[in-house]
């Protein structure tokens, strides 16, 4: 037990390293303003826009789940719903704190709620976010409320008990909410018509079937690496197993879409678009393109996700997971980024330069890891403190020993 406590303690002290450098870098930032970055006017999405898109679509597993627990009767995946709603709360809480980075004039982040403007994506993103925010809040709130600090509060127990009757009509709602703006934020850039990489109509469905296989995906893989830390059961075996198996199965569909959203682009000439899938194939981006979105964070990770449950194998989970995770970010990254490398098709003569070529400041890393080692050090005082994550040290399912047989002996009478 003392070598268990020091290492999570060790771990503590790392994170709040990282967080005390990160904050350095994010006080640098607000001071001096975003020209401590190497973001442009040619590249004014970066590596903050890649935290945000990657924490919002690692959080999906919330609403996924969540639905799957309330919404088709599946209430044995509850324990994995309560660690997908702690992981979604961090995950947009993480989103929101890349947005205040890179947003410029964090001091105006309260324009959207007050100046509406309802014919742009970007606000209807705007709106969903702090609407689910708020659903994830009233999920999240009873099982800050059991904690035992808490319990002489008797008045915000009971009113943390009354919430959680409402669980099924928060899934529902948060289903919504999350469906409008994972499609939406596609839709952000699939309506850029001057990015001809990114103009078409196939985006906000990509978007919600990878962020739903992610999502999921990274909710076990968080949840096997807490359980053998802790040697204790969060969530029965059959449970992860099979909703790795709904994971591998929507990344396949997921990856059926894309080759044909990609392929279709080449049937004729799209000026920018047919050079930027060029640059994402055979360019800069083709190693991780192919190594990490398409063939380890999709093909092999949907294989392995549907294999783990046949052969009842953890490790084959464990590295399925985080292999669909990292295909997620780095779709979002791809995404991101590459667009930035071809000209606007609106006026190229115009563009000076033509491309943009952009690469993260020290600042952007440090801001980003300052972020990521937050969100890890709430969860990791979640995952050991907060009541509902104790777990149990008994086994997953009940031995029953059969009795033993008694032989009857008949003695018959000569």
């Amino acid at each position: 037990m003392f070598k268990k406590d020091r290492l999570f303690w060790s771990w503590i002290a790392f994170l709040l390293v990282v967080i005390a450098i990160g904050g350095y870098a994010i006080f640098l930032i607000m001071y001096k303003g975003l020209v401590v970055t190497n973001m442009s006017d040619g590249a004014p999405w970066g590596l903050w826009i890649v935290l945000d898109l990657s924490s919002i679509g690692l959080a999906a597993g919330a609403f996924s789940l969540s639905a799957i627990t309330y919404l088709l009767g599946r209430r044995d995946f509850r324990p994995l719903a309560k660690v997908a709603v702690f992981v979604g709360i961090l995950g947009y809480s993480g989103a929101l704190m890349a947005l205040a980075m890179d947003i410029g004039r964090p001091d105006r982040f309260w324009h959207g709620w007050v100046y509406w403007n309802v014919h742009s994506m970007l606000w209807e993103v705007t709106m969903c976010i702090t609407l689910y925010f708020s659903v994830l809040l009233l999920e999240v709130f009873p099982m800050v409320a059991d904690l035992p600090f808490l319990a002489r509060f008797k008045r915000l127990n009971a009113f943390a008990h009354w919430i959680h009757r409402f669980a099924p009509v928060l899934a529902v709602i948060g289903l919504g909410l999350s469906l409008l703006h994972q499609s939406s934020l596609g839709a952000t850039y699939g309506v850029v018509v001057g990015r001809a990489f990114l103009f078409r109509a196939t985006m906000p469905i990509l978007f919600i079937f990878s962020a739903i296989a992610g999502g999921i995906a990274f909710t076990i893989h968080v949840t096997l690496i807490v359980q053998w830390l802790k040697n204790r059961t969060l969530v029965p075996e059959k449970i992860l197993f099979d909703a790795g198996q709904i994971s591998g199965a929507v990344l396949l569909i997921y990856l059926y879409m894309r080759f044909w959203d990609a392929t279709a682009g080449n049937y004729g000439y799209v000026p920018g678009r047919t050079e930027a899938f060029t640059t994402l194939t055979g360019g800069v981006y083709s190693l991780t393109f192919w190594g990490w979105e398409i063939i380890l964070g999709g093909i092999l990770a949907g294989i392995l996700l549907i294999r783990a449950k046949f052969a009842q194998s953890y490790s084959l989970l464990l590295i399925g997971t985080g292999l669909a995770a990292a295909g997620l970010i780095f779709n979002r990254l791809h995404t991101t980024l590459l667009a930035f490398t071809e000209p606007l098709s609106e006026s190229p003569p115009l563009m000076d330069p033509l491309v943009t070529h952009y690469t993260p400041a020290w600042t952007e890393w440090a801001a980003t890891a300052g972020v990521v080692g937050l969100l890890a050090l709430a969860f990791s005082l979640g995952m050991r403190f907060l009541p509902a994550f104790r777990g149990s040290e008994e086994p997953e399912y009940e031995i029953i020993q059969e009795p033993q047989s008694v032989t009857l002996v008949t003695e018959t009478a000569h």
